[in-house]
């Protein structure tokens, strides 16, 4: 074969090899997991590449930049926050941050509300199907994938604040997004396990903590109680362990009442020593923070006196009286 016609041949192999590399790069559609990704007021072609490329949107930031600058797209890429998801050639990524589409639609998440009660409102702002929601939050495998715990539910981990969603998004990049959160605001908590509180365990108390306090200022002090009962191997006998309880049977009560503290479930406090089984709500990071670092009291009691505070006594006797002054007080 004469020199030219290998010359030829290789020409040839090496055209179609950066025919289907460029048609790969280019044309091919990638599949990308759901990600949100954020595109900011005046970031340049390569910045966006860059970020595109880290969160696995395109295969090559550099066909990206190409694409761009050949396409002279530079002025029309609109900024925001976009979703990315499912099988995306490169022609339809650009397509999506030229068309300024981004529908960011707001939720408020309160503290101290249930997985389900999250769920159910979660459901009702049309953000995706109760159902899927609640088995998301009750798979024990997905909570070990997004907490790193062996739990059975992530009861607790949802945290409590005001997020921005886009449209389309799925149930489980929610809830991912909502335990992500959780582990960004404690990140600077000092969590220093001990024979009583493992951190699994702080989470379980700081979340009757939330459901008792009506204050800010008397979480530290609620935290107290529960540490001294605790440490001197009493019954919890917290009503917000009942009220979930009863939630789990979809019993609603705005008030308990003495005939459910006999209900038979691992969360009644006034029948079994120590911790439930599991956070009772998502606590905020203040109720977490009285946890772990509680006021010193000598206080084993505590009753709400109407007032949105509550009497803090130390024996159960005082407990007794202070109940019957303040109701003698009231004209009751």
């Amino acid at each position: 074969m004469k020199l030219y016609q290998k010359i030829i041949i290789i020409s040839l192999i090496l055209f179609v090899f950066i025919t289907a590399y460029i048609m790969f790069l280019f044309f091919l559609p990638k599949q990308v997991n759901e990600v949100l990704v954020e595109i900011k007021k005046g970031e340049t072609a390569l910045s966006i590449a860059q970020k595109l490329s880290d969160h696995r949107v395109i295969r090559s930031k550099n066909s990206f930049y190409v694409f761009i600058k050949l396409t002279k797209s530079d002025g029309i890429l609109s900024y925001g926050k976009y979703l990315f998801k499912g099988k995306l050639a490169l022609s339809d990524v650009i397509d999506t941050i030229k068309s300024g589409k981004v529908v960011l639609r707001k939720v408020t998440i309160p503290e101290g509300l249930s997985v389900r009660k999250t769920c159910k409102l979660l459901a009702k702002e049309e953000f995706g199907d109760f159902q899927q929601f609640l088995d998301i939050c009750n798979d024990p495998q997905i909570a070990k994938q997004f907490t790193g715990f062996s739990i059975s539910s992530l009861e607790g981990f949802l945290y409590p604040e005001t997020y921005h969603f886009p449209e389309g998004v799925s149930e489980k990049y929610i809830i991912s997004h909502l335990v992500k959160s959780f582990f960004s605001q404690t990140a600077d908590l000092n969590f220093v396990p001990d024979e009583i509180l493992s951190f699994y365990n702080v989470i379980i108390l700081a979340s009757i903590v939330e459901c008792e306090a009506r204050i800010e200022k008397e979480k530290p002090t609620i935290a107290s109680v529960y540490l001294n009962r605790l440490n001197y191997h009493y019954k919890l006998q917290a009503d917000p362990t009942i009220a979930y309880a009863l939630e789990e049977q979809d019993k609603t009560r705005k008030k308990i009442y003495y005939k459910d503290l006999s209900i038979d479930s691992p969360y009644n406090t006034y029948k079994h020593y120590g911790l439930p089984p599991t956070p009772i709500c998502n606590p905020s990071v203040t109720s977490i923070q009285a946890v772990l670092e509680p006021e010193e009291t000598d206080y084993f009691f505590f009753f709400a006196t109407g007032t949105g505070q509550h009497e803090f006594t130390k024996t159960y006797d005082q407990h007794i009286n202070q109940q019957r002054i303040i109701k003698k007080n009231n004209g009751k």
